[in-house]
């Protein structure tokens, strides 16, 4: 319903998140399954602060999940620290099409840090001076596209089938 007044009237009506118990595990089963890594696990399940648990990262980095299903901002904790940055793309999920993105920078890479959040601020001067900042994905990417890698684009239901190779 909320997808067709969006289209029929081209408001611009941000649409609300699912839950991030769901996200996190959504992108956990893409991570296991099609970004070949078993070991990745929900950190709540586990006890754990964050999102995911991986061996592939610390426990004082972990990996981090951000999802979306409009074009809104995301938000990031000023204090935040994460080893890798998992966005789930959710803008098209009443088609049943979902998208995860990986960007292999850490929360301190300077790639990271640089990254115009405003017309005049940083990531980095709004951590420091202690905001949340918030960059929708259309504004993020371009300046970390070289960063990302698109794991999986497709249906809801493919998360859950092992890539054969």
């Amino acid at each position: 319903m909320l997808s067709s007044l969006i289209q029929d009237t081209s408001l611009k009506i941000r649409r609300p998140n699912p839950p991030e118990d769901m996200t996190e595990n959504m992108t956990k089963f893409i991570i296991q399954y099609k970004d070949n890594d078993p070991s990745c696990r929900w950190a709540k399940c586990m006890g754990l602060k964050g999102d995911l648990y991986s061996d592939k990262y610390t426990l004082d980095y972990p990996p981090e999940v951000k999802s979306f299903t409009s074009d809104g901002p995301c938000q990031f904790g000023p204090t935040k620290k994460f080893g890798v940055l998992y966005f789930l793309d959710l803008r098209k999920w009443t088609e049943n099409r979902i998208v995860l993105w990986r960007v292999n920078l850490r929360s301190d890479s300077p790639e990271i840090k640089a990254v115009k959040v405003s017309n005049t601020q940083t990531m980095e001067q709004q951590c420091n001076s202690g905001v949340r900042p918030h960059i929708p994905w259309n504004k993020l990417y371009p300046q970390i596209e070289s960063h990302c890698i698109k794991v999986y684009e497709g249906t809801f239901e493919d998360i859950f089938t092992p890539t054969i190779e």
